[in-house]
């Protein structure tokens, strides 16, 4: 739908291993002068203004090496590209590959004007030798001009919805998805998924993907029954609010807000969800970009824990 939007993304994140090296000048001029960059999502900093945008670029050329991007998936409309991508590269010296799901916003000239990553950062620390406290080596810093601490998206406090306009669905496509996600509750205290109803929405041999890169993989209407059946005992007051969405004819990705209460605490969690469609409509593949640090702290039990420990 925004091919030309696309390539301006794909040009960005092809600069990263230009000539063997980070084409700090080629990434800069991709984005806009007041372009807002989040490293990671929900809770990143973000970086505001080509000044601090260059800054930034340029710091991290010191530690990061031997970068490798490849696009595994996109989607978009006119103002709007998500990126399914797989990154391989040196961070003081320790190898990474990191997955992740990439949210930009363009201006009608076809410039960047927000870059919003979404990567589970316990999977991400393990392997960078990091605390999931302090991903980028920003966070210890006060916010200031061209760094800011404010989330980019609000997190929900209730069930009852965002501080934002949420999307209205574009497309059969997303209204498929958004009515599968409706099916999940409304956010009430009373509300539980509708398990026939998902199940009904997906195909026989549907996989779910809980979180990527490292979480369970359910594949079957028989397994996916029971995985939704399970998570209902210690979850409730689901809410799935999508702030943004773009598909094809095939492919539905949002970027999300939800609100869940897990196991007796409240538990807003933001990510982008990726619905893969056969060619009847149903749901055949479902993954999502979740912070599973920023998870775990809301709900003070480890991903290992709250949910099936082993991946068929």
């Amino acid at each position: 739908m925004g091919a030309r939007q696309e390539d301006a993304v794909r040009r960005m994140l092809a600069s990263w291993s230009h000539d063997g090296g980070i084409a700090i000048d080629r990434i800069a001029g991709c984005f806009s002068d007041d372009a807002r960059w989040t490293l990671y999502m929900p809770d990143g900093p973000t970086l505001v203004g080509h000044h601090a945008i260059r800054a930034e670029l340029e710091r991290q050329a010191t530690y990061i090496s031997a970068i490798e991007t490849e696009i595994v998936l996109v989607a978009s409309s006119d103002d709007m590209v998500i990126a399914e991508r797989h990154d391989r590269f040196m961070r003081d010296g320790r190898p990474v590959e990191r997955w992740v799901a990439g949210a930009f916003e363009l201006s009608a000239e076809g410039r960047i004007t927000a870059w919003r990553d979404y990567f589970d950062g316990l999977d991400f620390a393990r392997q960078a030798g990091v605390s999931p406290d302090t991903l980028s080596g920003l966070e210890g810093l006060d916010a200031r001009p061209g760094l800011e601490r404010r989330p980019p998206v609000p997190e929900a406090t209730d069930g009852t919805g965002l501080s934002m306009a949420l999307h209205a669905p574009q497309g059969p496509q997303q209204a498929f998805v958004e009515a599968f996600c409706g099916a999940w509750g409304d956010g009430t205290p009373t509300s539980r998924p509708d398990v026939d109803r998902i199940i009904a929405m997906m195909a026989p041999d549907a996989e779910w993907r809980l979180w990527v890169p490292g979480g369970p993989l359910v594949k079957g209407r028989e397994a996916l029954a029971a995985e939704i059946t399970r998570q209902i005992a210690y979850s409730g007051h689901n809410r799935c609010n999508t702030v943004r969405a773009v598909s094809n004819a095939h492919v539905v990705i949002q970027e999300r807000s939800d609100w869940a209460v897990l196991v007796g605490r409240p538990c807003p969690h933001q990510m982008i969800a990726i619905y893969e469609l056969d060619d009847e409509g149903l749901i055949v593949r479902w993954r999502e970009y979740i912070n599973m640090a920023d998870l775990d702290r809301k709900r003070g039990v480890k991903a290992e824990v709250a949910h099936v420990e082993t991946a068929s």
